[in-house]
C-alpha cells in the first residue's frame, strides 16, 4: 500500500494596512530595514507624536464613557492624560525630538480633546477595533522567474480608530458639526442608521494633487478607509457601512510650516477646503507672513480636518484590489531578494516626499541620496 505525503505546512502572510502597505508606498527600501528588518529607528519622532495624539484621544473617551454625566474631562485631568500618555510612550522608547515637538503635541492633543472631543465622543459607538479578513493573491501577474509562496491567499490586517453609529432621527445629532458634514458628503437616500469609519491622522490635510512619482496620499488614505470599510463588514455585530472620515489632527492646530504649505496650495488649486472669498480666514492667510500662524477660526480648522468619504460595494472591492498590487510588489522584492544578495537594487526607493527622506534612518546606504552622512540619535533637548 503506497501512502500519500503530507505536503509541508504553509503559513497565510498577514499584511497590516499601515504597518506593511502604507509604509511600503512610501518607501520600499525603508520599508525592508524598518519593517521587515525590524531595525529600530534612531530619531521616530513621527512615530512619538501619532501615538501621543492617539493615546490622549482614547484616553480621554475611556474616561468620558466611564463618567456619569457624560462630560469631556476638565483641564486638570486632560494634563493628567497628557503625562500619562508621555509617560507610557517613554517607557517604550518614544520621546519627542526636541522640547518645540513635545509642546505641538500637547497644544494639538489638548485642542483635539477639548473642541473636537465634544462632537466626537458622544457617537462613538466602538474604538480601537481589529479588523482582518483574508483575499486572494494577485499571481495572475506573477514572473514565471521567480519562485512564489505556497500560500494563495494573504491576510489584511488593521486597527480602526473609532467606529461610530449614527441615527439620522435622534434631536442629539441635529447640531453635531461631524454628523452634518457627514450627511452633507453622502447622497440620499440614507438609511436611519449607519456606521462610519472614523481614522485618526498625526498629520496636515494632503493636497489634491501631488507631484509625479510622489506618493498620492489623498488616494492612500481613501483607500484605506474603504478597506477598513469592507473589514468591518465582515464582523458579524456590523451595521451597514456608508462613509468614512479622515481627521487630519494637524489642521486643529496648524504650525508655520503647514501655513506655508496651505497658501502654496491654494495659489495652484492644489487643496479642496479653502476660506470663502472676504472672511476673516481669507483675509489672515492672504497676509500671513512667512514664519507666522494667522489666528484661524475653529470652523474653518474643523473643515480642514474632517475629509468624509462615502463607501459603496463598488468602492470598497476598487479599492481593496489598489492593496493587492501593493501586495504583489512586497512579494515581488521578497522574491529577488532570496534569489539576490543585493537588497538596495531589488527594494523600490522613494525620494519624493521630503518629510519621509528627512526621518529615515537609511539615507546613507540609499541610492537615491548617495552623499547623504550617517546621523547618530540625538538626545531630547
Amino acid at each position: 500500500m503506497e501512502l500519500s505525503v503530507r505536503k509541508p505546512p504553509y503559513t497565510i502572510p498577514s499584511y497590516s494596512l499601515t504597518g506593511d502597505l502604507l509604509s511600503f508606498m512610501r518607501c520600499g527600501l525603508q520599508y525592508r530595514y524598518g519593517g521587515l528588518g525590524r531595525l529600530p529607528a534612531t530619531r521616530p519622532a513621527q512615530m512619538w507624536f501619532g501615538q501621543f495624539i492617539h493615546g490622549v484621544l482614547e484616553e480621554a473617551f475611556r474616561r468620558y464613557r466611564a463618567c456619569d454625566d457624560g462630560a469631556i474631562v476638565d483641564d486638570a485631568e486632560l494634563a493628567d492624560i497628557l503625562d500619562l500618555i508621555a509617560r507610557r510612550l517613554e517607557a517604550s522608547g518614544l520621546r519627542p525630538r526636541n522640547r518645540n515637538l513635545e509642546s505641538m503635541g500637547k497644544e494639538r492633543a489638548k485642542i483635539a480633546v477639548r473642541r473636537l472631543g465634544p462632537e466626537l465622543f458622544p457617537i462613538i459607538s466602538q474604538a480601537e477595533i481589529p479588523l482582518n479578513g483574508t483575499r486572494s493573491m494577485p499571481f495572475t501577474r506573477w514572473p514565471k522567474s521567480l519562485p512564489r509562496r505556497e500560500s494563495n491567499r494573504y491576510e489584511m490586517a488593521g486597527v480602526v480608530d473609532v467606529i461610530t453609529r449614527v441615527q439620522l432621527d435622534e434631536a442629539k445629532y441635529k447640531t453635531n458639526r461631524i454628523v452634518s458634514a457627514i450627511t452633507a458628503a453622502l447622497q440620499p437616500p440614507l438609511p436611519s442608521e449607519f456606521e462610519v469609519i472614523v481614522d485618526y491622522k498625526g498629520m496636515r490635510r494632503p493636497p489634491t494633487r501631488t507631484r509625479p512619482h510622489a506618493p498620492d496620499f489623498w488616494s492612500i488614505y481613501e483607500w484605506q478607509l474603504q478597506t477598513y470599510a469592507q473589514l468591518r463588514s465582515l464582523q458579524p455585530d456590523a451595521k451597514t457601512v456608508r462613509a468614512g472620515v479622515l481627521v487630519f489632527l494637524n489642521e486643529l492646530r496648524p504650525s508655520a510650516t503647514d501655513i506655508q504649505e496651505l497658501q502654496r496650495e491654494i495659489r495652484h488649486g492644489w487643496t479642496d477646503v479653502v476660506p470663502v472669498e472676504g472672511t476673516n480666514d481669507a483675509r489672515f492667510l492672504l497676509s500671513a507672513k512667512r514664519g507666522t500662524v494667522p489666528d484661524l477660526s475653529f470652523n474653518f480648522r474643523l473643515q480642514r480636518a474632517l475629509r468624509v468619504v462615502a463607501v459603496t460595494d463598488e468602492s470598497q472591492e476598487a479599492s481593496a484590489r489598489h492593496f493587492d498590487n501593493e501586495v504583489l510588489k512586497i512579494e515581488i522584492a521578497r522574491a529577488k531578494e532570496r534569489m539576490s544578495p543585493h537588497i538596495r537594487a531589488e527594494w523600490p526607493t522613494n525620494a519624493t516626499d521630503n518629510a519621509t527622506c528627512v526621518a529615515c534612518d537609511w539615507r546613507p546606504v540609499c541610492p537615491e541620496h548617495p552623499t547623504a552622512a550617517v546621523m547618530l540619535p540625538i538626545e531630547s533637548a
